[in-house]
């Protein structure tokens, strides 16, 4: 049974500039909750790289997969370990960026399948709104720093 969330946020920055925080793995650490290390040395659509994420007992390794990558557009990241999936889709608006954010989950795992179920729209849609409004602040003071 698959769980998800979505969400949209609109970012007062130009699209260039939410892409090279949402885009480049290896800025993720730098807003997106429960990340803590990225290691993605070959960015291209289709590569996988490694993540370091907080977990319930401490700080856990994943196996990510770019699944899609769109230039300025949108970015889909799926870990097998969770069965998480993660998507961006940017837009520009208005001089700025509007965010559709998407998190799901199909578990494959016992205890991911038990999490899910308990806990799993939940967990994912306070993750989501939790990412979009760090995403919103590194990208916004990002632009009042230049």
């Amino acid at each position: 049974m698959q769980k998800s969330a979505t969400q949209q946020t609109f970012i007062d920055a130009p699209l260039h500039e939410v892409w090279d925080l949402i885009g480049d793995p290896n800025r993720h650490p730098e807003w997106w909750p429960e990340v803590l290390d990225v290691e993605c040395a070959d960015l291209r659509q289709g590569c996988r790289y490694r993540g370091v994420v907080k977990g319930f007992l401490g700080a856990e390794e994943h196996d990510l997969l770019l699944t899609r990558l769109e230039d300025c557009r949108e970015v889909s990241i799926y870990c097998g370990g969770t069965g998480v999936t993660t998507r961006f889709v940017l837009t520009e608006a208005q001089g700025g960026t509007f965010v559709e954010g998407y998190f799901g989950v199909e578990p494959e795992s016992v205890g991911m399948k038990v999490f899910s179920a308990v806990a799993g729209r939940r967990f994912l849609r306070g993750w989501l709104e939790r990412s979009l409004e760090n995403l919103k602040s590194a990208a916004e003071a990002q632009r009042a720093a230049a």
